[in-house]
């Protein structure tokens, strides 16, 4: 079975809201954070690791935080996990065929 890290489920937990509000609005880490009860310090670097990827936008300033950079509809599972835990390989063999006992020397 495939489990999803806290990290991972904290991101979609935050696109999610992201979705839910107007469009456009924007909304901080603090605030996703206090509603959900998720850690701030964590939530902070899910959030700075999904706008390095452009799924979301992070605006600077004394009025700033984050929105929606893509659309639900052209987002999927695979592009948010890999912009927090990086490349998903579904199996260690396909990393380093070489020294995996699966393949023949």
């Amino acid at each position: 079975m495939l489990m999803l890290s806290k990290k991972v489920e904290y991101g979609l937990i935050s696109v999610l809201y992201m979705s839910s509000l107007p469009s456009g609005e924007l909304t901080t880490a603090k605030e996703i954070s206090e509603r959900y009860r998720i850690p701030g310090e964590l939530l902070g670097k899910v959030l700075q690791a999904l706008a390095r990827a452009d799924l979301v936008e992070a605006v600077h300033g004394a009025h700033g935080g984050y929105r929606l950079q893509v659309s639900l509809e052209e987002m999927t599972l695979g592009r948010v996990i890999e912009a927090i835990e990086g490349p998903v390989r579904l199996a260690r063999c396909l990393e380093n065929p070489g020294q995996c006992g699966q393949f023949a020397a």
